[in-house]
Formats: C-alpha cells, structure tokens, sequence
C-alpha cells in the first residue's frame, strides 16, 4: 500500500475542547478531500494533543500538488483559530522512558525518541486510527 502521511507538531499542547474541534475539522475535510475531482481515502486525527496527523492511502489516487496545498491551508486556518503555530520544524514530540510523548524542541541527540519533520510511524498511525 503506497501511503503518505503529514504531521504537523504544535508549539503548544492543545486543550481538550481545542482537540475536538480540530477533530472535527479534519473529519470534515478528509471527507471532502479530493485530487482533480477525485476523492482521497484519508483519515486525520489529533495525536497526544500536540499533533495533527494526516494520512492519505495513494496507492489507487495520488495527492496532487492542489490537494497538498489544501492540506496547509487547513492546518494554517487552525493555527490562526488557536493561536498555535504548528509550522515550527524545530517542535517535535518526544517519547520519554515512562512512554508518554512531551512536547519539545529539537536537538540532535533526541532524534531517534521523536517524532519531527513529517515523520511518524505506520504502527503509530494503524493504532491510533484503529485499524
């Protein structure tokens, strides 16, 4: 299955009605998420209050430059309604001994316990989103 997935990590951890309206922001959109009039098979969620994770399965439709953009859009819409800035490369959620994830800035010495630039695990994405 040919999958790609964005994240955005915040500068701040969300509360919890800010994460369900982000939820259901991006419940809308995945549903209404189309390439050239084409609907992508997408699912998006909040992850440990400081994440948007957005997933697209491509292997029958492929993201288009377009939909992509759209994709900032909506992220960058939220972050003006929150006042987060989910653009900063430099915040990354990093998984501790205890395996709680914390919101913090990068360095190079964190980098294998992180999540950062866009990156997050098929595992992680499959057990959040249920499948």
């Amino acid at each position: 299955m040919d999958q790609r997935t964005w994240v955005f990590i915040a500068n701040r951890p969300l509360s919890e009605s800010e994460e369900s309206m982000v939820n259901d922001a991006l419940n809308d959109f995945v549903l209404n998420w189309k390439t050239h009039g084409k609907p992508l098979n997408a699912q998006a969620f909040c992850f440990e209050h400081s994440a948007i994770v957005i997933a697209a399965n491509e292997s029958e439709v492929q993201a288009s430059g377009c939909s992509i953009d759209k994709i900032n859009h909506l992220v960058h819409s939220l972050g003006l309604t929150l006042s987060v800035d989910f653009f900063n490369r430099f915040n990354v959620l990093q998984i501790g001994q205890d395996k709680i994830w914390q919101l913090t800035k990068y360095h190079q010495d964190i980098a294998s316990t992180c999540i950062h630039a866009n990156i997050l695990s098929l595992n992680e994405f499959n057990k959040k989103a249920g499948t």
